[in-house]
């Protein structure tokens, strides 16, 4: 079909010619589309000249012509992909279809934002969920990657082609095993966890905390024991005794599988700060619009 032709055909144009062809008249066809007749005949007229071919034998009875029983079955197929077009948008804008595709961090994953997913799954149960659980340095670049269209993790570096917004600060609490003479203790100090050894479970983690100890009393320090890769490793390592670890409060949550006790934190108190990441310049789907309001208000709830 030539270029000229594409630009002027409508979709009112094909509604009119499709309801005149179902009514077999013009009158009834206006009164099915609510349009008036005159708008009717001027719109199947158009079409008929920017195809130019007549559509219709205008008589006593209004008949379809050869062409136009030729081209009538197309004129309703894309009337109804059209409509089902229409019908696709509002299942998306209404949450009845779509994927949220989410990453964080495996012990994130499986605590705070699995609750999160559980409330959005009850509000949005025709709603497909993909949630990707990384390490902490991962997020950032899964999400650069497009495997994932948000991202929840603490504060890392995005470059230009990802933005973050500040979503919660976390209490950061030391994890002892149930064994520990610290293990009765409602709260402890930094000075006194001068000689201990720690578990390590993420570098980036590690320079964050020895940089902001060293900030409030230069003498304190974290002597490495073992470093590993995940948290829920460093647990159990913590639990059988081979040393300290700092851990997100949110965390707790696996405190009695692995035999260790949350203890707060003194002198000085750490939080850490956890964001939402998402590709710059690109609109977020509707569940992933959702997800992250979600996300915000049960960060409210919570006092993050």
């Amino acid at each position: 079909m030539r270029p000229a032709i594409l630009s002027t055909l409508s979709l009112r144009q094909m509604r009119a010619f499709a309801a005149v062809a179902r009514a077999g008249s013009f009158t009834a066809a206006a009164r099915q589309i609510n349009l008036t007749q005159s708008a009717v005949s001027m719109l199947v007229q158009q079409l008929e000249e920017t195809l130019g071919l007549k559509l219709f034998d205008r008589g006593a009875v209004v008949l379809l012509t050869a062409a136009g029983q030729q081209l009538l079955p197309l004129a309703r197929r894309i009337l109804d992909d059209v409509q089902q077009i229409a019908e696709g948008a509002s299942d998306l804008r209404s949450l009845r279809t779509g994927l949220l595709r989410v990453v964080a961090p495996q012990m994130l994953a499986c605590t705070w934002v699995a609750a999160v997913l559980g409330e959005f799954e009850q509000a949005h149960p025709d709603v497909g969920l993909r949630v990707i659980d990384a390490m902490a340095d991962e997020v950032v670049s899964t999400v650069r990657r497009g495997e994932a269209e948000l991202g929840v993790g603490p504060e890392r570096a995005t470059g230009e082609d990802v933005t973050s917004t500040f979503l919660m600060d976390v209490p950061i609490r030391v994890v002892c095993s149930a064994q520990h003479p610290l293990a009765q203790q409602h709260a402890v100090s930094w000075k006194k966890l001068r000689d201990e050894r720690w578990v390590i479970y993420s570098s980036e983690f590690n320079r964050h905390l020895e940089s902001l100890l060293h900030a409030h009393d230069s003498s304190l320090s974290m002597q490495t024991a073992v470093e590993v890769k995940y948290l829920t490793t460093a647990l159990a390592l913590v639990g059988v005794g081979t040393g300290l670890a700092a851990v997100p409060d949110y965390g707790r949550l696996f405190a009695p599988n692995f035999d260790v006790r949350f203890i707060k934190l003194r002198a000085p108190e750490i939080r850490r700060r956890y964001y939402i990441y998402q590709r710059r310049g690109l609109v977020l789907s509707p569940p992933a619009e959702a997800f992250a309001k979600l996300l915000r208000q049960r960060a409210a709830r919570s006092g993050g």
